[in-house]
């Protein structure tokens, strides 16, 4: 389970380095797909490992009351156990991959693994002037077995709905979060967030967020579907 730790005020201080994200980068036209862009080999990572790399954490002591955290990307190495975590679930909602090939359109897809309750993806594309939504939602949970589709759907969407995601998502400033995933708990959730666009891929990573920018902007998308989350779920 997560553990609190209340040893007066915990403030955490992330730094990190970032990495180009051109498409460029990661463009690859040795990996096997289907005609939807799904990879055919379970064992194909949906993350380029340059987005996702292993992340170190040092408690700090700032004084008699105050701890801070510091985590610093460990530049080359590959966080390969989170990488197959999060492509294990993937591959069960068989998501598209998102970084392989160059694009004509605008994609965001946030991937919700929650410990103990059904992993979610939710992933909204413009192309020209068409908005569409598409949501999964497995059997399984975040943190352990992913399990089978058990809801698919989509939904076409407006303009103005594609412009208030993305203003949050801007205001999340994603394209330059940091990279990798740090986080000082154990059970929790995986907010995942990825996007591409004709020049550019990023994938980032937030630990059980509970509000701010980047949880109003995932949120949000939720808020598009007909499912029914209780607060106290989204985790």
């Amino acid at each position: 389970m997560r553990q609190i730790l209340s040893i007066g005020i915990l403030t955490l201080f992330l730094i990190q380095i970032g990495f180009s994200q051109s498409i460029e980068n990661f463009v690859d036209s040795t990996i096997k797909v289907d005609s939807l862009n799904v990879p055919t080999d379970l064992k194909q990572a949906y993350f380029p490992k340059e987005i996702l790399p292993e992340v170190t954490t040092e408690w700090i002591m700032e004084n008699d009351t105050t701890y801070s955290i510091k985590t610093k990307v460990k530049i080359g190495t590959y966080d390969e156990f989170v990488a197959n975590w999060y492509s294990e679930h993937l591959h069960a909602m068989k998501e598209p991959l998102l970084f392989n090939r160059k694009i004509d359109k605008e994609i965001y897809r946030f991937t919700w693994l929650r410990t103990f309750d059904k992993p979610m993806t939710f992933r909204f594309e413009k192309r020209n002037e068409k908005y569409i939504l598409y949501w999964k939602v497995l059997n399984g949970a975040g943190g352990y077995e992913p399990g089978e589709i058990e809801i698919e759907r989509l939904k076409i969407l407006t303009e103005k709905e594609w412009t208030e995601f993305t203003q949050l998502i801007g205001k999340a400033d994603f394209w330059n979060m940091d990279l990798g995933r740090s986080s000082i708990g154990t059970d929790g959730s995986e907010w995942i967030m990825e996007g591409v666009n004709q020049t550019n891929y990023r994938a980032v990573i937030v630990c059980s967020p509970s509000q701010g920018n980047f949880f109003n902007a995932c949120d949000y998308l939720i808020s598009l579907t007909n499912l029914k989350i209780l607060e106290k779920k989204k985790y």
